[in-house]
């Protein structure tokens, strides 16, 4: 799975690069060329800003998560490990919104029908990735459940 995840993120970049080259202001939008440059310039603005967000939560998202991996490295690991992937699910599924985000505002202001076409095949393949990392997070979700009941049971035997 991450070795597809790498694959289609090379895949998204380079399409996105060559939609970041072609961009341009549709003249059917009717606004004068001061606008156009403005709602030009704050839509890149504002896509970069949302990139940058993306980022942010997936650094963070890493670090925090290596942090609790060696914290918690001697105590009960197969659960802290299902712990810390399940919330680092949770982040990458929310980076992945801001994204695609980043990308429905950089093919606003270019509305060509390449670009539409570029921003369905992206937004097909963060779909796809975002899927399969929510059904990852419920089965995550669901193990931690288990483990939390059994905990209990455990509690309620030993003091029973």
């Amino acid at each position: 799975m991450a070795i597809a995840f790498g694959w289609l993120t090379i895949l998204q970049h380079s399409i996105l690069l060559e939609l970041a080259a072609e961009t341009t202001v549709s003249p059917t939008l009717g606004l004068t060329r001061s606008s156009e440059s403005f709602l030009q310039e704050f839509a890149l603005f504002l896509k970069i800003v949302l990139e940058f967000i993306a980022i942010l939560i997936i650094a963070v998202s890493l670090v925090v998560a290596l942090q609790k991996l060696i914290r918690q490295k001697q105590k009960r690991f197969q659960s802290t490990q299902q712990a810390i992937r399940l919330e680092l699910g949770i982040s990458l599924a929310l980076s992945l919104e801001f994204l695609l985000a980043a990308d429905i505002v950089s093919t606003a202001v270019s509305p060509s029908w390449d670009a539409i076409a570029r921003l369905a095949a992206i937004t097909g393949i963060r779909t796809f990735l975002n899927f399969f990392l929510q059904k990852e997070v419920k089965e995550l979700q669901a193990m931690d459940q288990r483990l939390l009941q059994q905990k209990h049971e455990l509690n309620a035997q030993e003091n029973g």
